[in-house]
């Protein structure tokens, strides 16, 4: 397997479990939901810039003949960028950790906090159709990395070399 894909795949898997903690503040508190958050907005521009030959060759094609998943995986990228863009915007409005620390007043408003509320379940709701989509290819990238081969089991133990079969 290629680097490309290894990397894509272990970023990806950062950004699922990263977005699901995110999705709860309570498991992490504020301040680590706001500051982990925030550095997650560096591996979500890689996971863009990453995917940019495909964002770029599907969208001069959206209008001319394209395969409908490719050009129902553009529209829901779209959704989910504009989706995230508001989530990080919407919570900056509102951070009570990261702009104070950074020197900006902390600002308590009911419709920032309402818009990030909301953008952030279209958000859970557009990675779940994200990742429903992209399954097969999650699930072969995951068999590649790690090769149990036919009918065995994973196991963190040495095998013998009568369990190898």
């Amino acid at each position: 397997m290629n680097l490309k894909a290894r990397t894509r795949f272990w970023l990806d898997l950062l950004l699922f479990i990263s977005f699901l903690a995110f999705m709860e503040p309570v498991l992490t508190g504020v301040p680590l939901h706001e500051w982990w958050a925030t550095a997650a907005i560096l591996a979500f521009l890689i996971h863009v810039l990453t995917q940019w030959d495909w964002i770029l060759a599907v969208g001069k094609r959206f209008f001319q003949k394209l395969f409908h998943q490719s050009r129902l995986n553009f529209v829901l990228d779209l959704l989910l960028f504009l989706s995230m863009t508001t989530v990080v915007l919407s919570g900056l409005m509102i951070s009570e950790h990261v702009l104070p620390a950074l020197g900006f007043p902390e600002q308590r408003n009911f419709f920032w906090r309402r818009i990030h509320d909301a953008s952030a379940n279209l958000s859970l709701l557009i990675v779940a159709i994200h990742v429903g989509l992209h399954w097969d290819w999650i699930l072969g990238t995951a068999r590649r990395l790690f090769p149990f081969g036919k009918g065995k089991r994973p196991s963190l133990l040495p095998q013998t070399k009568s369990q190898e079969g």
